[in-house]
């Protein structure tokens, strides 16, 4: 994955911030949840004459993953890393990928079918990486487009449908959503194939 390859960079820019923010991890868990809420519901109502609504679903998806990131973080430096918060971090960003690509397929700018698929994708991506886990193949993140690239491009995608003019017969959103679909169910696939070959 693209965006993991800067994880690092992001840990060194958040410790600072880390260090004194206020709420501990499963209270910044539950705001990356509000700030989800949030992004789903601008999606789902933004259209061509409240193009506005994408400025702040982006805003909002941007917030929501420095939470996520933030979280890790926290636990880690207060010594509060559990199983249990590992279940509701994991748990927790499934819904919130569910209510922001909801929101988008529900709204007005894409197909519902369309946006079903993606988030059908989505979450076999996921699955598969959890599931390695659960047989004792170790997390997987391998393949394209898993949850930290998936966050970047839902910010930049909604950025570039409110400035430029839809591509053709094709808006930006709806091109994101097909991305979305295909893309993460080969990963899923791959990630599958790769398991299967390890449990061997």
């Amino acid at each position: 994955m693209v965006a993991d390859d800067y994880r690092e960079l992001g840990t060194k820019i958040l410790t600072p911030i880390a260090k004194y923010f206020p709420l501990n991890p499963m209270g910044i868990s539950l705001l990356s949840l509000v700030t989800a809420l949030v992004a789903g519901y601008s999606f789902y109502i933004a259209d061509y004459t409240n193009k506005d609504w994408l400025l702040l679903g982006s805003l909002m998806v941007f917030l929501t993953a420095v939470l996520d990131a933030l979280d890790g973080i926290v636990a880690r430096m207060r010594n509060l890393s559990s199983r249990r918060g590992d279940l509701l971090d994991h748990t927790l960003d499934r819904v919130a990928d569910i209510i922001i690509l909801g929101g988008i397929a529900l709204g007005p700018l894409v197909d519902t079918t369309v946006g079903f698929a993606a988030i059908i994708g989505v979450l076999m991506l996921s699955y598969m990486g959890t599931q390695a886990q659960a047989v004792g193949a170790g997390r997987d993140y391998a393949g394209l487009l898993g949850r930290a690239d998936r966050l970047v491009v839902l910010v930049m995608v909604p950025l570039i449908q409110y400035n430029l003019e839809d591509y053709g017969d094709w808006n930006y959103m709806t091109l994101m959503c097909y991305v979305f679909a295909g893309i993460c169910t080969l990963s899923a696939i791959y990630r599958f194939t790769r398991i299967w070959s390890e449990l061997e």
